[in-house]
């Protein structure tokens, strides 16, 4: 693996310091966060969030509210074959025009 890539539970911030979660799983193409305590949700996000990274924490180029902002949603299955439900992080959300919701 490339040194900039992210590795499985290094801490993840945002731009302006605000931390959202751990890394949970590394691909060739993006990685997943997965935030929250209570109610967890896993972001994806593709390598060019990548701010600085090290083993124990990577810092992406994103800030908090670009992060928490309105992206696409998907089911995706982890690397274990269970479902996740994921928020692309970087891809914007779009409504399925009726065409879409027909097939």
């Amino acid at each position: 693996m490339a040194t900039n890539t992210p590795h499985e539970g290094a801490e993840v911030y945002t731009s302006d310091g605000h931390k959202i979660g751990k890394v949970i799983e590394v691909l060739t193409n993006e990685f997943f966060v997965e935030e929250g305590t209570l109610i967890k949700h896993t972001r994806a996000f593709r390598y060019d969030a990548l701010g600085t990274v090290t083993p124990e924490r990577v810092t992406l180029t994103l800030d908090r509210d670009s992060v928490k902002g309105t992206w696409n949603e998907v089911t995706l299955q982890d690397k274990h074959g269970r479902d996740r439900h994921v928020i692309q992080v970087g891809v914007p959300h779009q409504i399925p025009t009726y065409d879409e919701l027909q097939t």
